[in-house]
C-alpha cells in the first residue's frame, strides 16, 4: 500500500496490517514518529491502532526507550497456525512432480517411535510391487525415509528410535547394528540425504530426505524408491539431488528457516 493509498482512506484492517507491517520490518524498533511519518496517517489514527495493536500483542511498546517492537503475540499466531497445517498437503505438488520426472514410486512418511509411518504414495508408473502402503509401518533403521528423519532427531530422541529398532536382516545388506546406524545418521547430517541400498526389501532402493517444521524438527521424509536393475549410477544420483530440492521447498512453506544446517 502507498502513502496516497494509505490516506486517502482505505478500510481500518488495510491501515492496522500496514502499521503491522512497518514495525515487523523495520530493521531497528521506530519511535511513534517514525511510524506517523512512514504511514502519512493522523497521530490520532496512529496511537489509535497501534494502542489497539499493542492490546493483542501483536506489538509490543517498550515504555522506557519509548519504541516499537513486533509483539510476542505473532509467535503464538505462528505456532497455532504451523501445527494445523497438514503436510501432506503442503507436499503435494512436490510428490506429484517427483514422480512426473522419475516414473518411480514416490513416498511421504513420517516417523513414530523409531518406525517409520507411509503417509502418501504414488506408485511407479511401471510395474513395481513394494512393502510399502498408505497407513502401513515399516522399520526406521534400514529405510531411507527413517534414516533421513532419525538423523535430525535431538539426542534423546534418537537414543530412544534407537531403542526400538530391531536390527532384523533383511536382506544381505540391512545394517543390524546401532553402531552401524549412528555412523550413517552422521554422514546423513551432513548431506541431508539418506540412502536405502537394498536393505529392507532385495533389488530395491531409495534416495530421501527431511521434511523440518517451523520449529526446525523433523516431521516427514519424501523418498523415490526404484529396483536396482533399471537406475543406474547417474540416475540415482540424480534422484537424489530431485529428492533433496522437493524437501527443501516443502521444509521452506512448513516455516523451516533455511540454513546450512539443512
Amino acid at each position: 500500500m502507498t502513502k496516497l493509498e494509505t490516506k486517502s482512506g482505505g478500510s481500518s484492517l488495510d491501515k492496522a496490517l500496514s502499521l503491522l507491517q512497518e514495525v515487523c520490518t523495520a530493521s531497528t524498533p521506530l519511535r511513534f514518529a517514525e511510524i506517523v511519518e512512514k504511514a502519512d496517517l493522523p497521530k490520532a489514527t496512529v496511537h489509535r491502532i497501534l494502542l489497539s495493536l499493542v492490546e493483542k500483542g501483536l506489538i509490543r511498546f517498550d515504555e522506557n526507550a519509548q519504541l516499537y517492537h513486533p509483539g510476542y503475540g505473532l509467535l503464538e499466531l505462528a505456532h497455532k497456525a504451523w501445527s494445523r497445517i497438514d503436510v501432506r498437503d503442503v507436499a503435494a505438488d512436490q510428490i506429484k512432480s517427483l514422480w512426473q520426472e522419475t516414473g518411480e514410486t514416490i513416498h511421504l512418511a513420517v516417523l513414530d517411535r523409531g518406525d517409520v509411518i507411509y503417509i502418501d504414495k504414488l506408485e511407479s508408473q511401471k510395474s513395481l510391487r513394494l512393502f510399502s502402503a498408505v497407513g502401513k509401518k515399516g522399520p526406521g533403521y534400514c529405510t531411507g525415509v527413517g534414516k533421513a528423519m532419525m538423523a535430525f532427531l535431538n539426542e534423546s530422541q534418537l537414543e530412544e528410535a534407537i531403542q526400538e529398532q530391531s536390527f532384523i536382516r533383511h536382506t544381505p545388506t540391512t545394517i543390524t547394528t546401532a553402531d552401524e546406524l549412528k555412523e550413517q545418521l552422521i554422514k546423513i547430517r551432513d548431506t541431508k540425504i539418506a540412502l536405502d541400498l537394498e536393505e529392507h526389501e532385495e533389488g530395491i532402493q531409495c534416495a530421501a530426505s527431511v521434511i523440518f517444521n517451523y520449529l526446525d524438527e523433523p516431521i516427514a521424509a519424501l523418498s523415490i524408491t526404484a529396483p536396482k536393475f533399471r537406475v543406474d549410477e547417474a540416475r540415482f544420483l540424480h534422484f537424489q539431488h530431485l529428492v533433496k530440492d522437493a524437501c527443501l521447498k516443502v521444509s521452506t512453506r512448513m516455516g523451516a528457516i533455511a540454513s546450512d544446517k539443512h
